[in-house]
């Protein structure tokens, strides 16, 4: 159930419920502007040069490698990781098939470990059963996320924030925006279920790179 400014179906039936992680404005760090929430089209870097987000020291960038695992130790989050791209209709689509309960890093974000956000995005639940980032609501500030990439290093980033946004005030500088370093992006959907099955948040996951092997 994945949010980021796509079209992303959910499901009525959650059994056990995920863990919520804590609303905007309820002590969270996130400050990201919002943009229109209607927009499906392919999410665009702000004109701002700025970073959204400083560091106090930016450990070494890697080079491009694409991400094929990424884990989140004590979370019970441990996933494969496949590349996505936008539909021809310039929405980015949520896995299905055979990899419905793997994550998927979308392919127009630096690789992890680059310099800039890299976006990882995965179910919460596929067909009433806990899928990838089903615990991702209870991740925490200081949590350690590492990745595994095609070329053999391990890129860790530890969780400086962790947030429940509407999906009506998504914030898309936030996740895409430019940064100091190299940061990860994890989202998964969130939140109350409609009528129709549609969840009404993101739980979006901001964190830094801090090591690799």
């Amino acid at each position: 159930m994945v949010g980021l400014l796509l079209v992303v179906v959910a499901l009525l039936r959650q059994e056990p419920a995920p863990p919520q992680a804590p609303t905007v404005g309820a002590g969270t760090e996130s400050s990201a502007s919002a943009s229109d929430p209607g927009s499906t089209s392919r999410p665009t870097t702000p004109e701002s040069s700025q970073p959204t987000s400083t560091p106090e020291a930016t450990p070494t960038a890697l080079p491009a490698s694409e991400p094929t695992r990424v884990r989140l130790d004590g979370r019970g989050i441990d996933g494969n990781v496949f590349p996505i791209s936008l539909a021809d209709d310039g929405t980015l689509p949520a896995p299905s098939g055979a990899r419905k309960d793997d994550a998927a890093w979308y392919d127009g974000s630096p690789t992890p470990g680059q310099p800039g956000p890299s976006v990882i995005e995965g179910h919460v639940t596929y067909g009433g059963e806990p899928s990838v980032f089903f615990e991702l609501g209870a991740v925490q500030k200081g949590d350690r996320v590492t990745v595994d990439r095609e070329d053999g290093r391990t890129a860790a980033f530890e969780v400086y924030d962790v947030a429940r946004f509407p999906k009506d005030a998504f914030p898309t500088e936030g996740v895409y925006g430019n940064t100091a370093g190299p940061e990860l992006r994890l989202i998964t959907c969130g939140g109350s279920v409609d009528g129709e099955g549609r969840h009404a948040d993101n739980v979006i996951v901001f964190a830094r790179l801090v090591d690799d092997v």
